[in-house]
């Protein structure tokens, strides 16, 4: 189970949770907030290379880092930039992490260029995406702890994350509202 907890002057709600949230959490969490999640595509493109070998990789963002081993096979994507640079936080740390090796063919697609961290390869679809300016506090789906200051609830199929505010908005566009309204 979730909580949405007030916190600072603007009492903001920071999303906390002790067990993986599943999509119906995601639709519970909007409906808490009064919110409506909005649809997002992700503009910016991933250099990634297959582990070939266990492999500890450290997320580094903002000051906060998560952990997780990428398995053999599994992939680790490096987020870029619009000129396919590497996406750095404020302390110059990449911004990396793990695609499990099931998930990344329906994730992204192989493009054009190459970059010391692996060919690039750009987003398939959309996401699903609660603004949380209060952040969260929450087991990622893939099992290690994301607290996050300011952020997005992103719902991608059936995995359900957080995702840093500046590094959203770095890599994502929200996409207009279709002319029925819906998203």
């Amino acid at each position: 189970m979730f909580t949405i907890e007030k916190t600072g002057l603007l009492k903001q709600g920071r999303l906390v949770s002790d067990a993986v949230l599943k999509p119906d959490d995601f639709d519970a969490i909007a409906d808490a907030l009064g919110e409506r999640p909005v649809r997002a595509r992700k503009i910016a493109c991933i250099a990634a290379c297959r582990a070939q070998e266990p492999t500890v990789v450290d997320t580094r963002w903002q000051g906060e880092v998560t952990t997780n081993e990428a398995k053999p096979g599994d992939w680790i994507a490096t987020n870029l930039d619009a000129r396919n640079s590497p996406l750095r936080d404020a302390a110059g740390r990449l911004n990396r992490y793990v695609i499990r090796a099931e998930k990344f063919e329906r994730l992204y697609e192989r493009t054009v260029g190459e970059t010391e961290w692996g060919p690039v390869f750009k987003a398939k679809g959309t996401v699903e995406a609660l603004e949380l300016p209060g952040g969260l506090d929450i087991p990622a789906s893939w099992g290690e702890r994301q607290t996050i200051e300011k952020g997005y609830l992103l719902r991608n199929g059936t995995s359900v994350y957080g995702n840093d505010a500046k590094s959203f908005r770095a890599t994502y566009e929200i996409l207009p509202k279709s002319a029925s309204g819906k998203v």
